[in-house]
């Protein structure tokens, strides 16, 4: 059943979000990964070159303290990387972790 939407919920929603608005979490963009043996890893040298299971054109995976919450392309700002949001992903595992979060507080 969804909830009303009152001044009263808009208010607690704001006071919910100034709680946890300075906590820290990592964000981390996830170019592409492969499966590879030992012995291989070992072997890589200066110049080796790793196939990673993304194509040149396909989105990244963003995570949040290791939740994916967006995919995203590549950018280049000045002399940097950076990315651009393309899509966010609904994730309750985000939503559960948030609400533990204000909880803690």
């Amino acid at each position: 059943m969804p909830q009303d939407v009152t001044n009263d919920n808009i208010i607690e929603n704001f006071k919910n979000i100034a709680k946890v608005a300075n906590v820290e979490v990592t964000l981390c963009a996830e170019l592409g990964k492969t499966k590879i043996s030992l012995k291989d890893a070992i072997e890589y040298d200066e110049g080796s070159i790793v196939i990673l299971d993304k194509l040149e054109d396909e989105p990244i995976d963003i995570y949040v303290d290791d939740i994916l919450i967006a995919k995203a392309k590549i950018v280049a700002i000045e002399d940097t990387y950076g990315i651009k949001i393309v899509e966010i992903i609904e994730n309750k595992n985000l939503e559960n972790k948030k609400n533990d979060t204000i909880n803690k507080i």
